[in-house]
């Protein structure tokens, strides 16, 4: 009788593990299916977003400002916690961002912008306020792989171009100007020993090309980014800044975790 009873017991108690397993995969599969759902969403909202070039009225001080206003929200943290002493843009166009940059530094008391672009006359076109952050801007005219370019940021942020390094604290680099694999690669080759260990290099608009926005001129900012840190590792994406779940640099934001190319 007794043997009976602990074989009732074990069926009923493996009855009930059974029962509790299958809940948890039915929970885990509604958690997967909805964080699915709502991927998806957002994947289709930044679509619409782009197709409509809703980001193009976008405006800082009266200034176009081409950025998604979660990403500009992000950068606006870093510059607040980095305190860099210059942040470097490639792909000034309007200006607005820069504007931007130079107004966190102008409330901080510290830090300017470097802005290059190959064409100015985006920038040139709009009425300029008399902001007293914009002192803190300096513009560049010329490609952003030209190496006389390079040699001005040198000058303009006390780098020693023979040896190399710089002379005093880090710098935050921003690269939106041209979008092709290619362009983004070399970029990033020149532009990140201007970023001390601990500041970051953000490469924009890596939501090209099916991530999730369609593009049709090939691979992109994104698929850079992916060779970029198979050769370097030194460097990581920092996900804490794709927070707000949207952002138009996805695998964009990389933080130098370590000295060295």
């Amino acid at each position: 009788m007794e043997k009976i009873k602990k074989d009732v017991f074990s069926k009923e108690l493996e009855a009930q593990i059974e029962k509790v397993l299958k809940m948890g995969e039915d929970i885990h599969s509604n958690i997967k299916r909805k964080k699915n759902n709502i991927k998806m969403f957002i994947d289709e909202y930044q679509k619409l977003y782009e197709k409509s070039r809703i980001w193009e009225k976008n405006t800082w001080f009266g200034i176009p400002m081409w950025k998604l206003p979660f990403d500009a929200f992000v950068i606006q943290e870093l510059i607040v916690e980095i305190r860099p002493q210059y942040i470097i843009e490639t792909g000034t166009g309007h200006g607005g961002s820069a504007m931007f940059y130079a107004a966190i530094c102008e409330l901080l008391g510290e830090g300017g912008v470097i802005s290059i672009d190959i064409d100015g006359s985006k920038r040139n076109s709009n009425k300029w306020g008399n902001f007293q952050w914009e002192d803190r801007i300096t513009f560049l005219h010329g490609g952003s792989t030209n190496p006389l370019t390079i040699k001005e940021i040198y000058k303009a942020t006390g780098w020693n171009d023979l040896e190399r390094r710089y002379y005093g604290n880090g710098g935050l680099v921003i690269l939106d100007s041209w979008h092709t694999k290619e362009h983004v690669l070399k970029e990033m080759e020149l532009y990140s020993e201007f970023v001390d260990v601990d500041s970051y290099m953000i490469v924009e608009d890596t939501h090209v090309n099916g991530h999730p926005v369609p593009w049709e001129y090939g691979e992109g900012p994104h698929e850079a980014v992916d060779e970029w840190l198979k050769k370097h590792k030194n460097w990581e994406i920092d996900f804490k800044c794709e927070k707000h779940l949207m952002t138009f640099n996805p695998n964009g934001y990389l933080k130098r975790i370590e000295g060295g190319e």
